[in-house]
């Protein structure tokens, strides 16, 4: 199906994910090929996937997998770099796999620098963490490029790196799944049943299910498949119930045989993504399925939709962590806030006994400590009042009425704490229970960035174009010898100049002691320096853009980029400069016809 095909482009999605576009009389094909150490696969992709818009009707990654993660303005990875040069209009030749190993290796027909034809072997080894992605030559078997370079300090006993000698895996010291007789098979199966009914059971000879007998004896053989076979011969996964069958060994045999002749595969997965099966062995229960046309489209969907249920979970646990952290905090803030919370008799007894006071002014002596008096206002008998010898009379009561204002002030203050941290409780515990009861990426993300008081993204409406934020249109002239001089109209340009398009020996301008405008003169890469005349136009230019403009006589002030820095916590376009020269220019003189244009009245 893609052999005798041209590769067409080659992109680079992650650090160990590639995808690979293959042209041929029939159209286009895309192969998908990925180290990740836990969904790493090589299959064939649709090309015209669905595609959910993101915020500003952009394409969402997290609905196309298969968007690259480097960006337009994101240097290209080498790796990718390397890939392009030796594969680009490579025909591939074929596609070959080690029996029973998880290697695949994408065989092209490539033309070197001189144009001389050579033969280029892309081989994706998908053996979970230590998947990698190598592009060998196939004359010499030296490494090109590697998406993950190994060295001597990682393993000792398999390097992996450009220039080295290409070496396949250690080979693992077990007969093949694919290859195994009958007899070597059930011999095999005999050892297991004697290790199990053994009663001294050697360390590596006892195995609790028959899938772990498999992989453990024989190459070629995953989880997912193992399960399947065993179910499929309708044995126990347990391996003591299992060989407790006397036909165990026979059942298990017909169906590995059965799966070594089948070629009409029957690929569906559970729609809660528990497993899938290829061969279509596996016992189908009442849980849901979805069947598939082809092997290719049961991987790809499979994986991808793994890998979205994967970030679904990782981003639900983060934010109800963080809602658990902070409804943590709010109960501390409550309990502390209830501490100072008074009752209104507590508060009240203050101003009583202060008017208690007033009433017995007359009856208070100097260096009087307690007020027994009877209760006027409430008619509750005699009380009690506490007084200071230090202070007359007038003066305790003026005490009280100032310990009633202080706690009446922070009674409210703590009761408004406490009933505004409540609210927020309650607001985050439903999020909360949103963020447990969300279905998507999507609700979660917009769950996210309420969390943290952003608009939420299906809310965010897209800017009209030609007025993004951060489209800095700076002009430029050149000047009368073709040099380009680029300024800066406004405090906000004048940033973008000095912080993003400068280069380090470039010439900043700008006129001495006044606001205006940056100016820049591009220095070439052979760092000439600029013609006088050029010199005074850029001059001029930051002159004419300042507040000295109407001046005859204007000194400016001129370095290179790499002495002038950014003033700390100060408006855009705030800047310290050093090892400056000084030109004064006449703005009365008439500018270049060059430079007139900057000058000229708005239409």
């Amino acid at each position: 199906m893609i052999v005798n095909r041209r590769v067409d482009k080659v992109t680079q999605l992650g650090r160990d994910e590639l995808l690979i576009t293959l042209r041929g009389k029939t159209g286009v094909t895309n192969l998908f090929a990925s180290a990740q150490s836990v969904h790493g696969r090589i299959c064939l992709i649709q090309s015209n996937l669905t595609i959910k818009p993101g915020p500003g009707g952009k394409p969402d990654p997290f609905s196309d997998r298969y968007v690259s993660k480097y960006g337009a303005n994101s240097a290209v990875p080498n790796f990718c770099l390397l890939l392009r040069k030796h594969l680009a209009g490579a025909t591939l030749l074929a596609v070959e796999q080690p029996l029973g190993e998880r290697i695949v290796d994408l065989v092209f027909n490539a033309v070197d620098e001189v144009g001389t034809a050579s033969i280029k072997v892309l081989t994706a080894e998908i053996m979970g963490r230590h998947s990698n992605l190598i592009l060998w030559s196939k004359s010499d078997s030296k490494i090109i490029a590697a998406s993950h370079v190994v060295t001597k300090d990682m393993s000792r006993q398999r390097e992996i790196a450009p220039g080295l000698r290409y070496e396949r895996p250690p080979s693992q010291e077990r007969p093949s799944l694919y290859t195994i007789d009958e007899t070597t098979f059930k011999m095999l199966f005999e050892k297991l049943k004697l290790a199990q009914q053994s009663e001294n059971k050697i360390e590596g000879q006892h195995f609790a299910t028959v899938e772990q007998w498999i992989i453990a004896t024989l190459t070629g053989a995953g989880r997912h498949l193992c399960e399947e076979l065993v179910q499929a011969s309708g044995l126990d996964s347990e391996t003591a119930k299992a060989i407790a069958d006397t036909a165990c060994a026979d059942k298990l045999w017909q169906t590995i045989s059965r799966m070594r002749s089948e070629e009409n595969y029957k690929p569906f997965m559970f729609t809660d993504l528990s497993r899938y099966s290829v061969l279509g062995l596996f016992p189908q229960s009442d849980r849901p399925t979805k069947t598939f046309p082809s092997v290719n489209d049961l991987i790809e969907e499979y994986f991808r939709s793994c890998e979205q249920a994967e970030q679904v979970s990782q981003l639900r646990d983060r934010l109800k962590a963080d809602l658990v952290v902070e409804i943590n905090k709010l109960e501390s803030r409550i309990k502390t806030a209830s501490e100072h919370v008074l009752t209104a008799d507590g508060i009240d007894r203050l101003k009583h006994c202060g008017d208690l006071i007033l009433a017995n002014l007359t009856a208070i002596k100097p260096g009087q400590e307690i007020l027994e008096a009877d209760d006027i206002f409430s008619g509750a008998g005699t009380i009690t009042v506490k007084l200071s010898g230090d202070l007359g009379a007038a003066q305790n009561a003026q005490n009280y009425y100032r310990q009633y204002a202080k706690a009446r002030a922070r009674n409210s203050t703590a009761s408004r704490s406490v009933e505004e941290a409540k609210d927020r409780r309650v607001s985050l515990e439903q999020k909360l229970s949103q963020v447990s009861q969300a279905k998507d990426i999507y609700e979660l993300r917009n769950l996210k960035d309420l969390i943290s008081g952003k608009k939420p993204q299906d809310l965010v409406k897209a800017k009209p174009k030609g007025k993004k934020s951060g489209d800095h249109r700076v002009i430029s002239v050149s000047s009368s010898d073709g040099w380009t001089i680029y300024v800066g109209r406004n405090r906000i340009e004048n940033d973008y100049l000095v912080s993003r398009l400068a280069q380090p020996n470039d010439l900043w301008f700008h006129v001495l002691g006044q606001g205006g405008a940056h100016v820049l003169i591009r220095i070439p890469s052979s760092k000439q320096d600029p013609p006088a005349r050029t010199i005074e136009e850029a001059a001029q230019i930051a002159a004419r853009f300042s507040k000295a403009s109407h001046g005859s006589k204007v000194r400016v002030v001129y370095t290179q980029v790499k002495h002038v820095r950014k003033i700390a916590n100060e408006k855009p376009g705030m800047v310290r400069y050093e090892q400056e020269k000084t030109v004064e220019v006449d703005t009365g003189k008439p500018m270049p016809k060059a430079m007139k244009q900057l000058f000229a009245p708005k239409q």
